[in-house]
């Protein structure tokens, strides 16, 4: 027999007798297992975390652009009616 062979007979669990493999107790994967669930619960609350950090930068972005474009169309309709304005006083039909 491989020295591997030997030593997992030595190591058998008590609860396996006829096992030549390595058991995990009960406790220990329950162990296992609550980390997991820990870590998922992290990652979720990250993921949580980007998605509102993305939509918040979305939003900021939006705003910004629509009243800067706001200001931009008032520039535009005080222009045109500056223009008119002096149109109509040089005698000129207005477009």
């Amino acid at each position: 027999m491989s020295e591997h062979v030997k030593d997992m007979e030595e190591d058998k669990c008590s609860t396996c007798d006829k096992k030549h493999t390595a058991c995990v107790s009960f406790l220990s994967h329950e162990n296992a297992m609550m980390h997991k669930d820990m870590d998922n619960e992290r990652a979720h609350k990250s993921n949580i975390t980007f998605a509102v950090t993305v939509l918040v930068i979305i939003l900021i972005f939006v705003i910004a652009y629509t009243v800067r474009m706001n200001a931009f169309v008032e520039v535009i309709k005080e222009q045109n009616a500056e223009i008119v304005k002096l149109a109509c006083a040089k005698g000129i039909i207005a477009p």
